[in-house]
């Protein structure tokens, strides 16, 4: 049976999802937006089946809940043989998500799972017993493999913890985000902290991202996707926030570490990442109130902690969330 991984949303998500579709990429597709297939081809190799899913609903702005837009077009790109044998499957829990498969893919088998999060995500009373610890956030990789019916040690190959780099090897930092909520704030002293302990440093932002305080734009390279993929892959360390270039980095096998301040990083890191959360960080689904905010956030990881991770290599690869 094919199974189709229906993955509409953002960079960071693809790539949770292209972990799982990697891993036996004759049975099973990954059908994500098409912005990201450029990224996901030059990361995997071009070894992932990929469909172009895009969907109106999932952009910032103009935001259309009920169009199909171009995946409607997909309806016609199987017979209803092809659909009878297929599996559609999700973890998000959105009711969009599935609403919009039910009408591109009539006719295949669904198994869309992650209501409960999604609902703890949205409304607090849902996220009581997450938030107190009475019960477990699920990480989104786990899910997927689950999901799929792929051992996770199987994903988990595909991760390992990456060997030492020659000392001339760069740290890089990638500034960028969406949202300047999630934008570590403290990028100025880290880089000078690491400098001093005798990194080199590579300071990398998104196209259209808006840069940390007292970062100026000569200070920062903004790479298109080759160039970003080929200077991870030859980094010592990648540093991000919880993001979609984390999530590339770890794609990629690069020794990452993520910072997170504004969701519970377990339920988003990658096998094989450091993470250093804060102590304000959420505990269960929902994120910060400010999350989806330009405002800039305090109380982050301090950069004598990143350094430290750095300084102490053995470190590495440990995947419990540090908490300062």
């Amino acid at each position: 049976m094919l199974i189709l991984l229906f993955e509409p949303w953002n960079l960071g998500d693809a790539f949770i999802a292209a972990s799982i579709a990697r891993a036996d990429p004759d049975r099973i597709v990954l059908a994500c937006n098409s912005r990201w297939h450029e990224v996901l081809r030059l990361a995997s190799h071009n070894s992932l089946n990929l469909l172009p899913l895009d969907l109106p609903y999932v952009w910032r702005t103009g935001k259309k809940y009920f169009s199909l837009g171009a995946a409607a077009s997909l309806r016609s790109a199987f017979s209803a043989e092809q659909l009878s044998t297929m599996r559609i499957i999700s973890i998000r829990g959105d009711i969009r998500d599935c609403l919009a498969a039910h009408r591109i893919f009539n006719g295949a088998s669904f198994s869309f799972t992650g209501w409960r999060p999604f609902l703890a995500r949205k409304l607090s009373i849902f996220d009581r017993p997450f938030a107190s610890g009475s019960l477990k956030v699920r990480n989104r990789y786990r899910a997927w493999a689950e999901a799929a019916g792929i051992p996770f040690s199987t994903v988990e190959q595909y991760y390992p913890v990456p060997s030492g780099k020659e000392d001339k090897a760069p740290v890089v930092i990638h500034t960028g985000a969406q949202w300047r909520s999630k934008q570590y704030p403290h990028v100025v002293e880290l880089a000078k902290q690491l400098k001093n302990v005798g990194c080199r440093v590579e300071l990398v932002a998104g196209p259209n991202d808006a840069l940390p305080p007292g970062i100026s734009a000569g200070e920062v390279r903004r790479p298109a996707w080759p160039e970003l993929i080929s200077l991870f892959r030859s980094a010592g360390y990648v540093i991000s926030n919880d993001s979609g270039p984390m999530h590339l980095a770890a794609f990629l096998g690069c020794r990452t570490i993520a910072l997170s301040r504004c969701s519970n990083i377990d339920e988003w890191l990658p096998p094989g990442v450091t993470a250093l959360s804060s102590p304000s960080a959420p505990h269960g689904y929902r994120p910060i109130p400010a999350y989806w905010s330009d405002q800039t956030l305090t109380d982050w990881p301090l950069p004598n902690e990143v350094t430290a991770v750095i300084e102490n290599a053995s470190k590495f690869g440990n995947q419990e969330v540090l908490k300062p």
